[in-house]
Parts: C-alpha cells; structure tokens; sequence
C-alpha cells in the first residue's frame, strides 16, 4: 500500500532534534571503542586530503586481503554485471572498489569536522539552478540518487547550497547516531534526516516545495517490487520514485557523485525528468533503474557492490549467490 500524506497541519519536528542530546548512557564502557574510532576519524579528518584518501585506499586494500563474504558478493556482482570484461579486469575493479570503502570509511571525519572553506576547495555541486527553477514554478523536487561510496561527503557537499529532507538508514549504535546527527546539524543548510520508515513526513516536506532525496537502488524484497533489468539481470526494484513523485507533485531529477582523478568530489542534479512521473509505474521504474544504471557506468568502482542486489529472484529462479551453509554448533 503507497503511504498517504496525511499531516493537516505541521507536527512535531522535535522528533528529529531529541536525537542531538547527550546522554550520559553514551560513556558507559561499551561504548569506547566507538569513541576512540570517532577520535580517530576527527584526527584523520584533520590530515591534508591526498592524505586521507591514501590511508582509505591502504585501508580499502586490507579488507579485501582479509576476505569474507563482502569481497564474495562484490566479486560475484561484477561478474554477473560486466561478464563482457575479462577476468583480470574485474578483479582490478574489483581493488578499485575496495580502495573506494576504505576512503568512504574515512570520509565521515573529513565531512563531519571541516570547516566550509575546506569543503568548497575538495567538492563542487551542480545543479541548484535546476532545484529553485522547480521550486520556483510551485513544485517540490523529488531527487533519485545511488549507493555511490561517497554518499557522505555527497550530502555534505549538497548541504553547502541547499537544504534537503533525506531517506536513511538510522544506526544501531546510539553514539554513532548521536554524533553523526550533532555534526550534520552543523552544516550551513539544516537538512532533515528521516528515518526510511517515515515515508509519510518525507512526502509532508516534498508536498510543501521542499527538496527530498531517496535511494531506491537496493533490493527490498519481493514486497511492491517490479522485476526489472538492472545491467542485464531482472531484478527486484521498488517503484518508490514514481510512487512518491506522484503523491507528492514533485519533480524528479537524478543525483549522481563521485571522487574525481583530480582528488575532488563532484555533485551534480540533473534537469527535471520530462514526462515523469506517468501512470505506469513499471515504465517509470524502469527508466530509473535504466538511469541508475547508466550513472554507475561511468565510475563502477565507487558504487556500493558489496549489497546483494539480485538476491530476490523470479518465482521459480535459483539464487545468484549460492546458498548459505548454516553451520551447526556442537552441543557439548
């Protein structure tokens, strides 16, 4: 069922500054470890850039060598989606990649705790013409974006120029959140961060002329997904940018980022989709995913492959991945 826009009047916006205060539960001893990696990242964030980027890339390296289900799945996703290049290749994509999580690791000290003026020198944003254009004309914008590796850095970089209502994941780590939220607070646009199942309030600020940014790239099961052709393979995709697009009266514009050879990020909204959204769904979705696709083409090591993006299979389909082998534990 597509969720509804129901708030008549504005509610509570508390519930998305609560989160900044401190409690004194965050210095019980569980939690060190945690604040002894968020000093690490502040002091990381601190260094000359080319710096960190190389430490992320030594990082990236490591956990490859180390293995594990992560560099599996990766390896099997390059292959199912570039079975054109030749083994070789993919594996030194395949290190690109990894090198591409270890910089995104390192990246929330560098957008959590730089000054505006560091931000502008290692990021450009383009696009906001194209944002206040539709805002101007009585729409909210609706903007679909990617996993990209970068993502962090892409919102800080955003932020600088406009403010923003975002879908996201909230962390199991208390302190983790708690800290994340104080340093995006800080940013000089204040943007909301909404929990992904707080559709509705994303579709209240979106309804309002306000800019929303979704990433409906990942596989979220068989539940209101289409099967759609995602580099070749049919795969479960939601159809939540024209689901939400069409609740909403908003305007859809790809968002796309990534780190460039020259050691800066590069943010960029494209021109509001013509025609967009219809009233089919599966025609829309699957210009998105065709979209999508098209944008991690261009720089397919800073894409998030380590998800399993074709997990949900076709009635009557095998698994892509293997079946897991769930090991017993002996009973002594």
């Amino acid at each position: 069922m597509n969720p509804e826009i129901d708030h008549e009047i504005p509610f509570d916006e508390r519930e998305y500054t609560a989160k900044y205060r401190f409690k004194l539960s965050y210095l019980h001893p569980r939690h060190w470890g945690l604040w002894l990696l968020i000093v690490f990242l502040f002091v990381v964030g601190r260094l000359p850039f080319p710096w960190v980027l190389a430490i992320g890339r030594r990082i990236g390296r490591l956990f490859m060598r180390m293995g594990g289900s992560r560099v599996k799945v990766t390896r099997k996703n390059l292959e199912l989606c570039f079975p054109e290049k030749p083994a070789e290749e993919r594996e030194e994509l395949l290190l690109k990649n990894f090198e591409s999580i270890g910089i995104a690791l390192l990246e929330p000290g560098v957008a959590w705790f730089s000054s505006r003026k560091r931000i502008e020198r290692i990021g450009e944003f383009i696009g906001l013409s194209h944002v206040l254009n539709i805002q101007k004309n009585g729409h909210g914008v609706l903007v679909s974006a990617l996993h990209m590796t970068c993502v962090e850095m892409a919102c800080r970089i955003a932020s600088e120029h406009l403010s923003f209502n975002i879908l996201y994941r909230v962390h199991d780590n208390p302190v983790y959140e708690y800290v994340s939220s104080v340093c995006r607070n800080r940013y000089k646009h204040k943007s909301r961060y909404i929990p992904r199942k707080q559709v509705k309030d994303l579709l209240y600020f979106i309804k309002k002329g306000e800019v929303g940014i979704i990433l409906p790239d990942q596989d979220m099961g068989r539940k209101r997904s289409h099967f759609i052709p995602f580099f070749g393979i049919d795969a479960a995709t939601i159809p939540s940018t024209s689901d939400f697009a069409r609740l909403a009266d908003a305007k859809v514009v790809t968002g796309s980022y990534f780190l460039r050879e020259d050691n800066r990020y590069m943010v960029e909204f494209s021109k509001p989709l013509d025609n967009f959204p219809t009233e089919d769904s599966f025609a829309d979705t699957s210009r998105i995913c065709s979209l999508t696709e098209s944008l991690i083409r261009q720089h397919p090591d800073q894409y998030l492959w380590q998800h399993r993006r074709f997990k949900t299979r076709p009635e009557g389909e095998p698994s892509l991945y293997g079946k897991k082998e769930h090991k017993k534990k002996k009973r002594k």
